[in-house]
């Protein structure tokens, strides 16, 4: 009797042993996907940034909000990383035509400051430097409507880049709410 009855309570010791965290660790991952959502809920293209923020949703795990605005940077940052490479490659390969290379190093010089700014916005992440945060976040917008509005509508784009700008745009547009969540967070409003 007394060895069943240690069996028994070593069994339902380890069933709320596996349970309680199991259960905790859901609870914790619904919050972050109601916060992810209503992050993406307030961008101008939710549908497109909850796949953004969803795909990469366990690099956000034990984020605050000042946590998800240093992922969507870092997103960003990868983002424009890629598609900077890609306008440069472009620029080597068309060589046939002088309008378009224009195009693609005007918007690569555009990027490369984009890029910049969200690597200063990165390190505007410590309370002290919240000042020069929504300065790099807007300073970065800038330099995308740069490139986008600098592309001759007219112009042939045989690799089609302004759908690549109206991406990088989608995670521009993520990391400016989260900044600007972050800042009102802070104002306490």
């Amino acid at each position: 009797m007394g060895y069943s009855l240690h069996r028994i309570i070593v069994s339902i010791a380890l069933m709320f042993a596996i349970a309680v965290p199991s259960s905790m660790g859901h609870k914790q991952k619904s919050e972050l996907e109601k916060a992810l959502r209503d992050l993406s809920s307030e961008t101008t293209k939710p549908e497109e940034s909850w796949k953004i923020l969803n795909s990469e949703f366990s690099r956000f795990n034990g984020s605050d909000r000042r946590g998800v605005l240093a992922v969507v940077i870092d997103l960003a940052i990868a983002k424009g990383n890629e598609l900077h490479g890609r306008l440069n490659r472009l620029f080597e390969e068309a060589s046939f035509d002088d309008k378009l290379k224009y195009e693609y190093i005007s918007c690569s010089k555009n990027y490369n400051d984009a890029i910049r700014n969200l690597n200063l916005a990165k390190r505007s992440l410590d309370p002290n430097h919240y000042w020069n945060l929504r300065i790099q976040v807007d300073d970065t917008v800038q330099e995308l409507q740069s490139c986008i509005h600098e592309y001759d509508k007219d112009l042939v784009d045989p690799q089609h880049f302004r759908n690549r700008n109206k991406e990088f745009e989608v995670y521009i547009d993520i990391v400016k709410v989260a900044a600007d969540r972050l800042l009102r967070e802070e104002d306490g409003h």
